[in-house]
């Protein structure tokens, strides 16, 4: 079974911005996402110096700027759907 890897910054700015929300939906993701989810929390991925749009999240390895609450599930089924 593929896996995808998300990592959801929740550095200050981050959880400010969004943050805390994508770890809500994170945890209330429908089953036939979340069977196939391994999510992880870091206190900062480093990348408000880098990029001006708040939350990130590291997907498979991939830094993704500005996600929310309303984006972070298609971008999801787009992930799962390019590793199965």
């Amino acid at each position: 079974m593929a896996t995808i890897n998300l990592k959801i910054c929740m550095g200050t700015m981050c959880y400010v911005m969004g943050g805390a929300d994508l770890k809500s939906v994170a945890e209330a993701l429908p089953y036939d996402i979340k069977k196939h989810l391994s999510v992880t929390y870091s206190p900062c991925l480093g990348c408000c110096n880098e990029q001006p749009t708040p939350p990130y999240v590291e997907l498979n390895g991939k830094i993704i700027a500005g996600v929310s609450k309303n984006n972070l599930i298609q971008i999801l089924k787009e992930e799962l759907a390019n590793v199965i």
